[in-house]
This record gives structure tokens, C-alpha cells and sequence, in this order.
């Protein structure tokens, strides 16, 4: 018989720690260590995350959490919440045990006066979440991307690199001359201030943030799924020049090290340094999904259009 109990990062015991990562590793195939932990889920303004965890024999088989933090909807400062690692371990994986083990988080997040909750479920929980009423549809992130070595991504084109990298360089200077100034406002932003003061103290603390003419903006190079990736975490003031900014920084300061920039997010303006990859040949679905906990209906005119969000990779916890 499962049970299912609810804590505070700062409550939790060494050994649910530990059997909390134990679990993670096991269903993610990953390797996150206990600092990688803490860096996860302590730095945030509050300085602790929702542990929601299924129970059998002593041992957590199940675990859902959600990072805290304060967001701006209309001008107007309210507590969110983003729900992560949601993970059942294979041996007790069943729809009643998912739907138990959202619900004690949820009712956590009430009790604790959240006000949103939001996330990005891949292709396999969205549903879920969707039919069950955690969450609704939202919409989706496009995927924004620069090829520099195309046989970086292909291997078989390596022969072309040349090419894209010429292309590249040409793209983001002919964007700067045609690119605004003029930043964007979004009715949902983060506080910055206190978002970002710990956001990128997370996963391995390894970002890269950077001021280039003005324009502030944080990056993270890495390999994904085999390609060597720069991915633009955010850009502080949302405007054509300030992306064209950014990435040409990184083609010009980090050429040697990646082969593809890539930027998934929601941008009004189509002149960014890169190129949007049409719906059909993205290569991961970022779906969004979010749902309104408090009382104050006013917040749905404003959450449940992706086009009122600025949102990007600093939002969640992928990167």
C-alpha cells in the first residue's frame, strides 16, 4: 500500500535525498549527485521546492516537485511554482498512483498560497496532464536555431561546413542591420531581480552570462545528443538587436566550440540572428502547460495565452 507525503527541500532527510536522486538516475538514466540536488532545488527566492513522494515499504518509489519563485502577471507580483521531475519507478507505474501523487503536490502548492503552476511535459506526460486537469494546453515554444558546421549536426554534410558557416556569419550581420532596438513587453515575465539571482546557481552552475554593448544575456554550451550545442538560455530585454547581439558574440567568442546555436521560446519580432524552424522539423516539442491555483480569476485572462509569456529555456529545468 503507498503512501504519499509532502515536503519542503529544507525538511527533507539525508536519506530521502539520497533515495530521491537514486530514483531520479534510475527512471532519467542520469547521474545527478547529491550537490546537483541541492544546486536544483534551494536556489530559488524562497530557498526550497515541493517534494510530493509515493511511499512503499519505506522505500520512495515516486516523486514529484515544484520550484517556486515570483512572477509579475499584469504588473501585479504573484508566487509560481514550476512543476519538475515528475518520476514513478517502473515496478509502480499506474494512472492511480500518478493521479495520487499530483494531488498531494497540488494540495501543498494551496496550502502554501501558490498562485500558478506551470511546466513543460514532454510528449508522454502532457496528455496526462492535460486529461487529468493538473495542467492546460498552453501552446508551444518555437524553436529558434543557427546550423554553424552542418556536419556538426549531419555528418555526412560535413564536406559543407564551409558553407554554413559562411552563411551563418552573413545571416546575423545582414539581421543587425535591419534589427530594432525596440524591446518587447510581455504581460508575464519573471522577477528578474530575484529569478535570476539564483537561477543560474542550478543543475552544475555552469552558465555563461555576459554583457556585450549593453546587452545582457546567458548561454550554456554543451553536447546534446551528440551535437555540439550553444544554447541561448535568455536574453534580459527582449528586441531584435539584442538577440543579434548575442549571438553574434557567441559566433565571434565561441566559433571553436560548438557546431549549432539554438533558442526555444515565443518571440514577436522575426528578425533574431536565426532562423525559426517550421513546426514539422523541430526536433523536440516544447509543450506548455500551467494552470491557475488561487482564487484570483482575473489571472486567467492574462496565463493561459503562450503569446502574454516570456519564456525560454530559464523558465525550467531542461538546461
Amino acid at each position: 500500500m503507498a503512501t504519499f507525503i509532502v515536503k519542503k527541500t529544507t525538511e527533507l532527510s539525508i536519506d530521502e535525498k539520497k533515495q530521491i536522486i537514486n530514483l531520479f538516475n534510475i527512471v532519467f538514466d542520469k547521474n545527478r549527485s547529491v550537490e546537483e540536488f541541492d544546486n536544483q532545488y534551494l536556489n530559488n527566492p524562497m530557498g526550497y521546492s515541493y517534494h510530493s513522494m509515493m511511499i512503499v515499504d519505506d522505500i520512495i518509489v515516486g516523486h514529484n516537485s515544484g520550484v517556486p519563485c515570483y512572477y509579475y502577471v499584469n504588473g501585479k507580483k504573484v508566487v509560481f511554482a514550476c512543476n519538475i521531475d515528475t518520476m514513478i519507478h517502473p515496478n509502480h507505474r499506474g494512472i492511480e498512483n500518478y493521479y495520487d501523487l499530483m494531488s498531494a503536490t497540488y494540495v501543498e502548492y494551496k496550502n502554501d498560497r501558490v498562485d500558478v503552476v506551470y511546466g513543460f511535459p514532454n510528449d508522454n506526460a502532457f496528455p496526462l496532464l492535460t486529461k487529468l486537469k493538473f495542467m492546460k494546453n498552453v501552446g508551444r515554444m518555437y524553436t529558434y536555431c543557427l546550423p554553424y558546421r552542418i556536419g556538426g549536426y549531419k555528418k555526412s554534410l560535413k564536406y559543407l561546413n564551409w558553407l554554413s558557416r559562411l552563411f551563418c556569419v552573413m545571416c546575423v550581420n545582414v539581421s543587425m542591420i535591419f534589427a530594432s532596438k525596440k524591446q518587447t513587453s510581455f504581460k508575464i515575465e519573471k522577477d528578474t531581480d530575484t529569478y535570476n539571482k539564483s537561477r543560474y546557481q542550478r543543475m552544475d552552475g555552469e552558465y555563461s552570462r555576459v554583457v556585450c554593448k549593453g546587452v545582457e544575456f546567458v548561454y550554456k554550451i554543451m553536447n546534446h545528443e551528440g551535437v555540439r550545442t550553444a544554447f541561448i538560455i535568455d536574453v534580459m530585454g527582449k528586441s531584435s538587436y539584442n538577440f543579434c547581439t548575442a549571438v553574434k558574440y557567441i559566433l565571434k567568442n565561441e566559433s571553436a566550440n560548438f557546431d549549432m546555436i539554438i533558442y526555444p521560446g515565443i518571440l514577436p519580432f522575426s528578425i533574431t540572428g536565426m532562423i525559426r524552424i517550421p513546426r514539422k522539423y523541430e526536433p523536440k516539442r516544447f509543450n506548455f502547460t500551467c494552470k491557475r491555483m488561487s482564487s484570483d480569476k482575473e489571472l486567467d485572462k492574462y496565463i493561459y495565452s503562450i503569446d502574454n509569456w516570456d519564456i525560454n529555456l530559464s523558465n525550467y529545468d531542461l538546461i
